[in-house]
């Protein structure tokens, strides 16, 4: 939630839920007080991520490009 500026609790559990329903990630809930889950990646997510992190800097790389040029104009 951190890592997500501004996102409320509910859209960070609805993320949650749809990236597990899709394989995404995994969930487990561990019996502490007070109660802890914690998620990681699965296969599948960790290959996704492998293929669009390049693709999120390309376009950040992109997007810096245009404001330089928009700037300096």
């Amino acid at each position: 939630m951190n890592t997500l500026e501004g996102i409320s609790p509910k859209s960070l559990t609805d993320l949650l839920k749809e990236l597990q329903k899709e394989g995404l990630i995994q969930r487990e809930a561990f019996p502490e007080i007070p109660p802890r889950v914690e998620y990681f990646l699965t296969d599948d997510g960790k290959e996704l991520c492998e293929v669009i992190i390049p693709l999120i800097k390309w376009a950040e790389k992109r997007d810096n490009l245009h404001h330089e040029i928009f700037n300096s104009t």
